[in-house]
C-alpha cells in the first residue's frame, strides 16, 4: 500500500441520508479489496458516523479522514425571479484536532443558526473564522 493509485476524498455514507447508501462496512471491504490506504467520508451536513468511521478504519489499518460537506450562503446567484438560489456546496476536510473542533462549530452552527426551511448552511465570515485546521476542497 506504499503507492496508492486512488484515495477517494467525497465519499458519502449512508448517514448522508438521501444522497448516499454505502455502508461503512461495505466501505471498509471495499478499501481493503481495492487496497487504498485513506478514505475521506464527507457526509452532507453531519458527522453522524465520524465516531463509528474513524475508529473501524483505523483499526482496519485505512487512515480514516473525517470531512464534511456543507452548504455556504451567500455563493449562489438570483434565479431570474430574484429568489435565492441554493447554496453552493463545498466539502472541508479534518487535518487535525483543532480542524475537527472547527468542523463540528460549522456543522453545529449551520443547523442552530439557519432559518427553519432554508438549506443549513454556513457564512462566508464564520467559515473564515473556523478555519484552522480545515482544507477545503
Amino acid at each position: 500500500m506504499t503507492d496508492p493509485s486512488f484515495i477517494h476524498l467525497r465519499v458519502h455514507s449512508a448517514f448522508s441520508l438521501s444522497e448516499g447508501a454505502i455502508k461503512l462496512k461495505d466501505l471498509l471491504k471495499l478499501c481493503q479489496d481495492r487496497q487504498m490506504p485513506a478514505v475521506a467520508v464527507t457526509d452532507t451536513t453531519n458527522l453522524f458516523g465520524a465516531l463509528e468511521f474513524a475508529s473501524t478504519f483505523s483499526g482496519a489499518g485505512i487512515q480514516p479522514i473525517i470531512g464534511c460537506q456543507l452548504a455556504l450562503a451567500g455563493s449562489g446567484e438570483p434565479t431570474a425571479g430574484g429568489l435565492p438560489k441554493e447554496p453552493d456546496a463545498i466539502v472541508l476536510l479534518v487535518q487535525n484536532e483543532e480542524g475537527y473542533l472547527n468542523l463540528l462549530e460549522l456543522v453545529s452552527k449551520a443547523f442552530l443558526e439557519t432559518d427553519p426551511g432554508l438549506t443549513p448552511h454556513v457564512s462566508w465570515d464564520l467559515l473564515e473564522a473556523s478555519s484552522a485546521g480545515l482544507i477545503c476542497l
